[in-house]
């Protein structure tokens, strides 16, 4: 086994002024460990005092933070119609739809590129639909390489950065929570602009700071993800930010999410404050269950309509030239 500081070594920090308007200058939130999947380091989330934007700082180098990474991380899965479980097949294609399905309002079709694609579960759905082409880009190697496998998909393994594509070329363009993880957030929706036709969409789910789960459970919340998530924005700071890249903001919805995510809050909470006793294990076993689960579900679709979930959907056309 690994032990923290031979892990520590082969990370490289990094302090970076924010991407959005290049002021060093921030107010410190918060500090804390990797709760997730419990790898070693202390991190820390501060606030820009020009923008607003909240950014982990220091922060791990871009090319070294593919070690927080491990190959449990939950995108890195198989494909649904692989899943064992006929529940979990369920409920896992029953929330990729209802992300194809509100993509497909906002535009009936033609080609689109899914940013942070993983292993290929969303575009399989959106091809499955009908009327899309769909294409991807995904860092991880052998994510990228699973879906190119499994399904065949064109898939460039790098980031926005690396790739080469022609411009104004894509209908939609997709990052189901990935701009959260960006170094360069701010870049990299610019190259989104350039990728997109004139009237293209943009779309993207991202940690909710304004959801009941921020708030409630403060610096234990999923949503902080350190040291994965490098980038997170307030609504006000988002939406400004977006109609000075060239897009128009048209919805800022909650899809879904709201179970597990608040679970895992739930979850880290529990750990946090009553770390030597057996009872949290029970209790959120007890909380995954089916019969918990239509319970709480009238109280979470509640969450979702006023927009108060962890997660949220943001739909944005580009402008014309």
């Amino acid at each position: 086994m690994t032990k923290p500081t031979e892990f520590l070594t082969q990370v490289e920090f990094e302090t970076a002024a924010c991407d959005f308007c290049g002021t060093e200058e921030a107010q410190v939130l918060f500090e804390g460990p990797d709760r997730l999947h419990r790898l070693p380091g202390v991190f820390r989330w501060v606030r820009c005092t020009n923008c607003g934007w909240l950014r982990q700082n220091p922060r791990p180098t871009r090319d070294t933070i593919a070690a927080f990474y491990p190959t449990e991380y939950e995108p890195y899965i198989k494909a649904v119609d692989d899943e064992p479980s006929l529940w979990h097949r369920w409920e896992r294609r029953y929330g990729m739809l209802k992300r194809c399905r509100a993509v497909a309002r906002y535009h009936p079709g033609g080609r689109l590129l899914d940013v942070g694609c993983a292993t290929g579960n969303f575009m399989f759905e959106m091809k499955r639909l009908g009327g899309w082409e769909v294409r991807g880009i995904e860092p991880n190697e052998q994510a990228a390489a699973y879906a190119r496998q499994r399904f065949g998909f064109d898939v460039h393994t790098g980031t926005l950065q690396d790739v080469n594509l022609p411009l104004s070329s894509f209908d939609v363009v997709t990052l189901w929570n990935v701009l959260e993880h960006l170094h360069t957030p701010r870049a990299d929706l610019v190259q989104v602009h350039r990728l997109l036709k004139d009237g293209g969409m943009l779309v993207f789910s991202i940690p909710n700071l304004e959801g009941l789960g921020a708030r409630l459970f403060g610096p234990l919340w999923l949503g902080w993800d350190l040291p994965r998530h490098v980038y997170l924005p307030s609504r006000r700071a988002l939406i400004k930010s977006l109609n000075e890249l060239g897009f128009a903001p048209e919805a800022v919805k909650c899809l879904s999410g709201s179970h597990s995510a608040f679970g895992i809050s739930l979850q880290f909470y529990l750990e946090d404050r009553f770390s030597s006793s057996d009872w949290p294990r029970r209790l959120l076993k007890a909380y995954g269950s089916l019969p918990v689960r239509l319970v709480t579900g009238p109280l979470f679709w509640l969450l979702n309509q006023a927009n108060l979930a962890p997660i949220i959907t943001v739909f944005a056309r580009k402008r014309s030239s």
